[in-house]
C-alpha cells in the first residue's frame, strides 16, 4: 500500500485434499504488505510521508440502518476518494470484514477502533470492565492484524482520563 487507490493485494491460496489428490476444499486469504516507521517529525508508510486526510467514518446509513450493503459501500468508498480522505477511524466498533476489505483493496489507511465508548465515570475503570475491554482488544487485533491498510488500533472513544485510575486501567 503506497498511496490511496493503488494498493496492490497478493493471494494465498490454500488447497486442502484427499487421499486420491482430490481437492476437498480450497480457502483463499487475501494479503498484503507496509511498512510502517517515524522520524522526529513525519509518519512513514512504505518508507514514504504519509499525512492522514482522515474522518471518523460510520458504517450506518439513512434508510437501511447497520445492515451490509456492498453498493452503499462502494459510493461510501467513491464519497472518500472524492473528498481526498486517506485515513478513516472505525467510529467507535469493529467494521464488516467486507468495508475492511474494501480499505486494504483501495489503499486506505484505517485507525481500528475498539468497541470501548463511555468510558465517562469512574466506576468504568474497574477489573470487570478491564476484562471485556482486553478480550475485545485480543479479538480485534486478531481479527485484523495482516490487513495492510490497518495502521492502529484505538483503544476507546473519548474516555474520560482524569480520573486517577485512568492511567493503569490504559497501561
Amino acid at each position: 500500500m503506497v498511496k490511496t487507490g493503488a494498493a496492490y493485494m497478493y493471494v494465498l491460496k490454500v488447497t486442502v485434499k484427499d487421499s486420491t489428490s482430490a481437492s476437498t476444499d480450497i480457502y483463499r486469504q487475501p494479503f498484503g504488505f507496509r511498512t510502517v516507521n517515524k522520524t522526529n517529525t513525519q509518519l512513514l508508510i512504505n518508507n514514504k510521508p504519509f499525512y492522514c486526510h482522515g474522518v471518523a467514518k460510520h458504517e450506518d446509513y439513512d434508510l437501511r440502518g447497520k445492515g451490509l450493503d456492498m453498493v452503499s459501500v462502494a459510493k461510501d468508498f467513491n464519497i472518500l476518494k472524492w473528498l481526498g480522505v486517506n485515513c478513516f477511524r472505525t467510529s467507535h466498533y469493529p467494521y464488516a470484514e467486507e468495508i475492511m476489505d474494501q480499505a486494504d483493496q483501495q489503499g486506505i489507511v484505517v485507525i481500528d477502533e475498539s468497541p470501548a465508548i463511555g468510558l465517562l465515570h469512574a466506576n468504568n475503570y474497574g477489573n470487570q470492565t478491564l476484562t471485556l475491554h482486553l478480550q475485545a482488544m485480543r479479538e480485534l487485533v486478531s481479527r485484523d492484524k495482516n490487513r495492510p491498510a490497518v495502521l492502529a488500533w484505538s483503544l476507546a472513544n473519548e474516555p474520560n482520563s482524569r480520573f486517577e485510575m485512568s492511567g493503569p486501567y490504559f497501561q
